[in-house]
C-alpha cells in the first residue's frame, strides 16, 4: 500500500507556554515516523496557505477577519482554551492546505492512503467560532474541497475522545456529509455537545450520528460500536470518500480522559475503515499522551502489512469497571438503533 504523510512543519511557531496543545505533540510523531518508516512510506511538507476560496466554503468572512486581526495583535487566549499568537492564523491556513493536498493525492490516485499530520486541530471550530484549541475546521474544509471535485457522498468518522461539535454544526442542516462521531459521553465532558438526539436538521436529518461511550470504554466497546452501528450505516450510505478525524486522547494512557483504547485498538479502527474499500484519509485532531507516536506508527504499520501491535486486544472498560461499561454501551447501541432505524438498516 502506498502511504503519504502530509505535514505542516511551520506549525511549530503556533504555540503558547503552558498549553497542552503544543508543537511537540505532533512534531514527535513526525520525527518518529520518519525514523521508523522512512523506507516504507512517503512524506510531504506543506508550507503554503490554503486559498481563501477553500476556507470560505466553510467559514464566514467575518470570522476569518477576526482571526487575522487577533493573530496580528500577538499572544492571547480567546477563550475556551484556544490561543493565538502572531503566527497562528497563518499556521491554521497552512494546516488546512496540508489537509486539502492530502485529499488531492487520494483523488488523483497517487496514494492509497494519506495522513494529514497537522495542527492546529479543527473539529471544534464551527463556521464562525473557535473552540477547544481549534481555529479552522480542517476536515470540513477538506470535505467541501472533495465535493467541489465532483464527489457527492462524503463520510467523516471522528474517534477523538471529544465530540466533533464544530464539524457537526457546519453540516447539521446539510445532506452533503455524513458525520459519525464516537466520543466520551458529553453529559459531564467537553464540549457538552454530541448527544444521541442531535441527528441533524431539515435536509441534514439522519446525517449526524453521535455515539457517546461511557468512561472506561476500550477496544471491545469500540468494536461493538463499529459492528453494530457504524458498519451497517456505512454500507447503506455507501460513501465515495471517507475522512477520519484521529484523536490520540481516547488512549488509556491519557488519564485525564478516562477512556481505554489501546494502541492495538487504534490500529483496528483504521484497518476496519480501510476494509470498507473507499477512498480514505486521516486528519489529525487532539491527543496529548506520550504514546502519540506509537499509536500513529501502529496505525500505519497495520495498513501496510496487516500486523497488529502486541497490546492485548481485550484491554477495555470491562477490565477496568467490570460489566457496567459493557451494559452502558449496549444500552446506547439499542437507543441508536431505535433512532436511526428509520434512516439505515441497522438490523
Amino acid at each position: 500500500m502506498n502511504i503519504l504523510v502530509v505535514y505542516n512543519p511551520t506549525h511549530v511557531y503556533h504555540n503558547m507556554k503552558g498549553s497542552p496543545e503544543s508543537p511537540e505533540r505532533i512534531e514527535s510523531v513526525y520525527k518518529y515516523l520518519k525514523m521508523r518508516m522512512g523506507g516504507k512510506i512517503d512524506f510531504m511538507d506543506v508550507r503554503e496557505p490554503a486559498d481563501l476560496e477553500d476556507i470560505l466554503a466553510v467559514h464566514t468572512p467575518q470570522y476569518l477577519e477576526f482571526l487575522e486581526k487577533m493573530s496580528m495583535r500577538g499572544p492571547t487566549y480567546l477563550g475556551d482554551s484556544t490561543y493565538l499568537n502572531n503566527y497562528s492564523y497563518m499556521a491554521a491556513l497552512i494546516a488546512a492546505q496540508a489537509s486539502i493536498e492530502a485529499s488531492d493525492e487520494i483523488l488523483h490516485a497517487n496514494y492509497d492512503f494519506t495522513y494529514a499530520l497537522v495542527r492546529p486541530p479543527g473539529h471544534h471550530a464551527s463556521s464562525d467560532m473557535y473552540g477547544g484549541y481549534c481555529l479552522l475546521n480542517n476536515a470540513a474544509i477538506t470535505a467541501k474541497h472533495v465535493i467541489d471535485r465532483g464527489l457527492r457522498r462524503i463520510a467523516i468518522i471522528d474517534w477523538d475522545a471529544h465530540a466533533a461539535n464544530g464539524t457537526m454544526k457546519i453540516f447539521y442542516s446539510s445532506s452533503e456529509v455524513l458525520l459519525i462521531s464516537i466520543h466520551r459521553d458529553p453529559r459531564d465532558f467537553y464540549p457538552k455537545e454530541g448527544f444521541i438526539h442531535q441527528i441533524g436538521r431539515g435536509e441534514g436529518t439522519g446525517y449526524t450520528v453521535n455515539i457517546p461511550v461511557p468512561m472506561g470504554a476500550g477496544d471491545a466497546e469500540y468494536e461493538l460500536v463499529f459492528s453494530e452501528v457504524i458498519d451497517p450505516i456505512i454500507r447503506d450510505y455507501n460513501p465515495d470518500f471517507i475522512i477520519g478525524e484521529n484523536g490520540f486522547d481516547a488512549h488509556y494512557s491519557d488519564r485525564s480522559i478516562g477512556l481505554a483504547l489501546t494502541t492495538r485498538g487504534y490500529a483496528e479502527i483504521v484497518s476496519r475503515i480501510r476494509s470498507y474499500g473507499k477512498m480514505f484519509m486521516i486528519i489529525q485532531e487532539g491527543g496529548y499522551t506520550p504514546k502519540n507516536k506509537d499509536i500513529a506508527y501502529a496505525m500505519l504499520e497495520t495498513l501496510i502489512d496487516g500486523s497488529m501491535p502486541e497490546e492485548h486486544q481485550d484491554y477495555s472498560g470491562r477490565l477496568v469497571r467490570g460489566d457496567k461499561v459493557r451494559k452502558e454501551m449496549e444500552d446506547t447501541i439499542k437507543k441508536l438503533k431505535l433512532i436511526f432505524g428509520d434512516y439505515y438498516n441497522l438490523g
